[in-house]
C-alpha cells in the first residue's frame, strides 16, 4: 500500500514539475503587453553576493487577475538551508517585505505580493540565508 501511494505521489510531481513552466510560461505570455512589458512592469538582474553565487532575472509584474508578482526567472542560486526571499529598499532586506522561503534553486519561481503591499515603494530584490545571516544575491531595479 505504502508502494503505491509513494508511486502515485512520484507520478504526480512529475506531472506537476512538466506542466509548471509551460502554465508559467502561457501565464505570461497572456499577461504580455504590445511592446513586451507589462503596464509597471520592472526587471533586474540578480547578482552574486560575496562568497555565493546567485543568477537570473527579476521581474516585478502582475497575474491576469491584477495581482502583483515577482517573479524569478531562470534562476541559479547556492542551495542555502533556509533562504528568504525579500522586496526590499536599497538592497537592505531589513528594510523590506518577506516574501516567502526560497525552496527551488533553479528555474522559475514565482511569489505572490501581499496585499496592501506597493512593489513600487521598493527597488530591489534580496535573497537571504536566514539561518547562517548572510545575503546570497541581490537584484536593483532601475526606474
Amino acid at each position: 500500500m505504502k508502494t503505491q501511494i509513494r508511486m502515485i505521489f512520484t507520478t504526480f510531481l512529475m506531472i506537476v514539475s512538466v506542466g509548471m513552466p509551460y502554465a508559467y510560461g502561457e501565464m505570461m505570455e497572456k499577461g504580455m503587453k504590445k511592446g513586451g512589458m507589462m503596464k509597471g512592469e520592472m526587471s533586474a538582474m540578480l547578482m552574486s553576493a560575496k562568497g555565493h553565487h546567485a543568477a537570473g532575472k527579476v521581474v516585478l509584474t502582475q497575474d491576469q487577475n491584477g495581482k502583483s508578482m515577482l517573479m524569478l526567472n531562470n534562476i541559479k542560486v547556492d542551495r542555502v538551508p533556509d533562504g528568504r526571499v525579500y522586496l526590499a529598499k536599497d538592497a537592505d532586506y531589513t528594510k523590506g517585505v518577506e516574501l516567502g522561503t526560497l525552496k527551488q534553486f533553479s528555474g522559475n519561481v514565482a511569489f505572490a505580493i501581499p496585499s496592501g503591499v506597493n512593489p513600487h515603494d521598493y527597488n530591489s530584490v534580496v535573497i537571504w540565508c536566514e539561518r547562517f545571516s548572510v545575503e546570497i544575491g541581490h537584484a536593483l531595479f532601475e526606474k
